[in-house]
């Protein structure tokens, strides 16, 4: 009797693990299905960007926001360039004028005068609602292979970012996926097709520690602030940031005031040396991604209220934040 029990339980046991394994199959099926019906869709979009500098090409990656001309790239790619050749998926060759650049996050836009091969566009989505350990997908040109396709996950968010060329803070996805050179500028895209993200070009640090050209992590400006940075651009021709003007560091604590810019909001306001941010317009302030990202969501001439401490006294101080384009 018991040797019949042991081989029924053994039975049941086999059949459980085969239908598991049928079951992670089909869902494995199911997720590469939906990828790969993201990249078809997203494809047609996806552009590379090529400016000449002395004979010598330089190419990044874009895409197409609106096939009435505007395509977002990369301000790096451009190496100052007031113009740029646009090489769509399908093989055709457009000439395109720089509408604008934000060199603070270093997204620029282009407008391509010809939009009669511009047939597909992408549309901008929620980084916010995307929760971290959700799949991301990143296309863009790794070099010169265009079309290059990248799974990866979204790693983290509210990173800090130091930019190599004129060390402004910018606030940063990460996205666990490898990111190749000539890939700044690609979208980063949801499970909709929908960019969440812009890959970001040359990076000095994240959170303090060095950032390499061909990197194992990339890091992607949200698409919250890269699509007001890209309607600042069409409409203004530039892109305009709140400034409270100081350097910043993270503590347990808060975040500690390193250097106040003299003339600035924050020096206007009484903020001094060694003063701990702990609120920003009543949200608390935990990290130095906590107050880039407050300041990011702000406007120009915004007014807002800090809370500091300051040698074991709690002060709040009002600000009115000014105004920063490069």
């Amino acid at each position: 009797m018991a040797m019949r029990l042991w081989v029924l339980f053994s039975m049941v046991l086999g059949l459980i693990s085969v239908s598991s394994a049928q079951q992670i199959s089909s869902l494995l099926e199911r997720a590469n299905q939906e990828v790969s019906r993201v990249v078809e869709r997203a494809l047609p979009a996806v552009v590379t960007v090529e400016v000449r500098i002395d004979g010598r090409s330089i190419r990044s990656s874009g895409f197409v926001i609106d096939t009435a001309g505007f395509v977002v790239c990369s301000a790096d790619g451009l190496s100052g360039q007031p113009r740029a050749t646009v090489y769509t998926y399908a093989g055709d060759s457009l000439e395109a004028n720089v509408a604008g650049v934000d060199r603070i996050t270093g997204i620029a836009l282009l407008r391509v005068p010809s939009t009669a091969a511009l047939r597909e566009a992408l549309s901008w989505g929620e980084s916010e609602r995307v929760p971290i350990g959700s799949t991301a997908i990143l296309i863009g040109n790794r070099a010169g292979l265009e079309g290059s396709v990248t799974v990866g996950t979204l790693g983290g968010k509210d990173r800090v970012g130091v930019r190599r060329d004129n060390q402004r803070m910018v606030l940063l996805l990460q996205f666990n996926g490898t990111v190749g050179a000539g890939e700044q500028g690609a979208p980063l895209l949801d499970t909709q097709g929908r960019v969440i993200g812009v890959i970001v070009g040359d990076l000095a640090s994240v959170e303090g520690a060095p950032v390499s050209a061909v990197s194992i992590v990339g890091f992607a400006v949200p698409a919250e602030i890269a699509q007001r940075v890209v309607n600042d651009l069409r409409t203004r021709g530039r892109a305009e940031h709140a400034w409270l003007g100081i350097d910043y560091q993270g503590l347990p604590t808060g975040v500690v005031v390193r250097r106040v810019v003299p003339n600035s909001p924050a020096a206007q306001a009484g903020i001094q040396v060694g003063d701990l941010i702990t609120q920003f317009d009543g949200k608390p302030i935990r990290s130095a991604g906590d107050l880039t990202r407050a300041l990011y969501f702000a406007r120009p001439n915004q007014s807002v209220q800090l809370t500091l401490m300051r040698e074991g006294q709690i002060l709040t101080v009002s600000v009115v934040l000014g105004k920063q384009s490069l």
